[in-house]
């Protein structure tokens, strides 16, 4: 077992890096370092499906939803969006082996408890809980809620971005401190499945995954797994420090993940119950509560924003799929659920145009039951305004590829936040060309503290830039506040400059505020004034005026365009009132600030 007791060497490295209260960059490793080795994640699939040989592991998975944070001009389609957290996690394990599986999205199933769940008449032996910062209250009342069976409680997994960049807010929940998560996976899909491969190796016949997780924890044997950060033992009450084996390695090519339809038979009908229905949704029956399926096609990013996790997540680098596995998964995804609509999680779908290309032209030559992907599927993504402006003699391609709207990142039109190559001129040309093809053009801007409500005769102020987007032929607008994210340059800078808000009034600033659509951080006064911009901002694009505009404007995209009107008025009117709470204290005060960053909660201390 030596080999398996080894920490890796930048793990040493990346908990010195966290452990000083440095929420800033993720560390990186260098060169082929970055990577696991071809074909490493296929072995892993197979190793454990040999030694489980067919014994089953009933597996909860929760995707942790917190409803207060619904707010926007798109909050009606969390309902309809199938998160890819579900596919992916469910997919790795059902595809090796591991279940069966009952896969819980809280927004559709918001009183599930894991204490009460049963999976085909046994409690789950693994909980897993994935979650956003924005969503991590969810999460912890999940992960205390499980902790309520004793000694019978699941093995406790929790993953997502919240865990990546503040694994040890899992731990010391409860009054005593003892409770939290077994294990934080921060990393991918290969961390998750070393880390089970592990605790299988060293699971008895009799005996649970809890039993085994511990086990091989004592002996050493998680120390070699880069991504996990867990309890040195589980002595009574909060842990000293934790344990973090360093920066996780990544699959460079995405073809070696498996096809999300292993997962389509798990997930949990939408009901108010606490327990698990009899079984899972049919996947034939997913489009009756669902119509949007998330698909992954690249990760990565080449521009470095410093208020954007992105590219440090990614450790500089740029990983896709090829285009026929991409091709092949929408199809049969599409055939199987009767769902047409897919949102790329893409970081910049346009990054590199070669890849753009083999993507676009292999689902152009997609068939969905006999139709072409351009009558058959609806697929949007994100891409930056530049690169669709170098490669716009792809859409055309790209509209046979069934693409039909492209959120932007374009975040201020003058660059004066972030310069990414937008300018209005580019945006004018990019949006006509891509209303000619039928692609809807949705911006997504970022107000900041040096951007005025409103500007005479230039493009600075929030409603200048909003009229400008509107008439160039943006079909939706979205805007956010910008808001300190960790895991970015900028993060510990907003603190120290005394910007971020620590509490308004009686209310605590917490992690499910710090989702853009609240002001959090302002060097103004009175932060409500700034909340109020964005309001006035979303009535510019979204009223009973702008919605006859588009009634009588008869283009391509006049459907999309009378569609989003709708909801975004919808959206406003219920953002409002979902926020009326927090705007209030906002302006009643008083408002106090934090004088540093936070420091982690345990320290962060190499095997």
């Amino acid at each position: 077992m030596s080999d398996r007791r080894h920490a890796h060497p930048s793990a040493n490295a990346f908990s010195m890096f966290l452990s000083r209260g440095d929420l800033m960059e993720l560390n990186k490793r260098r060169g082929e370092e970055r990577f696991v080795p071809a074909g490493r994640y296929a072995q892993l699939e197979s190793a454990i499906r040999g030694m489980l040989c067919g014994r089953s592991i009933p597996t909860l998975l929760i995707y942790a939803f917190d409803h207060r944070t619904r707010l926007g001009p798109f909050l009606f389609s969390d309902m309809a969006l199938i998160p890819g957290a579900v596919w992916s996690l469910a997919a790795a394990l059902t595809s090796a082996g591991i279940g069966p599986v009952r896969s819980v999205m809280q927004m559709w199933n918001p009183r599930v408890l894991p204490s009460e769940a049963l999976i085909d008449g046994c409690r789950p032996e693994m909980l897993l809980v994935s979650s956003m910062q924005i969503h991590s209250a969810a999460a912890y009342q999940l992960i205390s809620d499980a902790w309520k069976l004793g000694q019978q409680r699941p093995l406790v997994l929790a993953g997502g971005p919240k865990a990546i960049y503040e694994p040890w807010d899992f731990f010391g929940l409860g009054a005593d401190g003892c409770q939290g998560a077994d294990v934080v996976v921060t990393g991918e899909e290969f961390v998750l499945l070393e880390l089970l491969e592990r605790i299988v190796h060293f699971r008895g016949s009799r005996e649970t995954m809890r039993d085994a997780f511990q086990r091989a924890r004592q002996e050493g044997a998680l120390e070699d797994i880069p991504g996990l950060v867990y309890r040195p033992d589980d002595a009574p009450g909060p842990p000293e420090y934790l344990v973090s084996t360093g920066v996780q390695r990544l699959v460079r090519d995405l073809d070696e993940l498996p096809m999300p339809l292993v997962a389509l038979e798990t997930v949990e009908p939408p009901h108010r119950n606490r327990t698990l229905s009899a079984a899972p949704l049919a996947a034939e029956q997913l489009h009756r509560h669902a119509s949007i399926m998330t698909v992954l096609p690249t990760r990565g990013c080449r521009f470095r924003c410093p208020f954007c996790p992105i590219a440090p997540y990614n450790q500089f680098t740029f990983r896709h799929k090829s285009g026929e596995r991409l091709r092949d998964e929408i199809a049969a995804i599409a055939e199987r659920t009767g769902i047409g609509r897919f949102f790329g999680c893409d970081d910049n779908f346009f990054n590199r145009r070669e890849v753009a290309a083999a993507l676009l032209g292999a689902m152009a030559g997609g068939k969905v039951d006999g139709k072409p992907f351009r009558q058959a599927v609806a697929f949007a993504t994100e891409a930056t305004e530049a690169d669709v402006y170098n490669n716009r003699d792809l859409l055309p391609l790209a509209r046979e590829a069934g693409l039909r709207a492209i959120y932007f990142g374009i975040e201020d039109l003058t660059a004066q936040l972030v310069a990414k190559g937008q300018t209005p001129e580019r945006t004018e040309i990019v949006f006509q060309q891509l209303t000619q093809h039928g692609i809807s053009p949705m911006p997504m801007m970022i107000h900041h503290d040096q951007q005025p409500l409103w500007s005479w005769g230039d493009l600075k102020g929030l409603l200048n830039q909003i009229r400008f987007l509107r008439r160039a032929g943006a079909v939706s607008c979205q805007i956010t506040l910008l808001t300190p994210a960790v895991g970015t340059k900028t993060y510990q800078k907003h603190f120290t400059d005394g910007l971020v808000i620590a509490r308004m009034g009686d209310l605590p600033v917490e992690d499910r505020l710090y989702d853009g659509n609240h002001c959090v951080a302002t060097r103004f006064r009175q932060p409500w004034r700034r909340q109020l911009n964005v309001l006035l901002g979303y009535a510019a694009f979204y009223n009973p005026v702008n919605f006859l505009r588009v009634l009588l404007k008869f283009d391509k995209l006049w459907l999309e365009r009378v569609y989003f009107q709708t909801m975004g008025m919808l959206g406003l009117v219920k953002s409002i009132w979902n926020a009326r709470g927090t705007f209030w204290r906002m302006f009643r005060g008083p408002i106090v600030r934090h004088s540093q960053p936070p420091e982690p909660k345990y320290p962060l201390r190499a095997p």
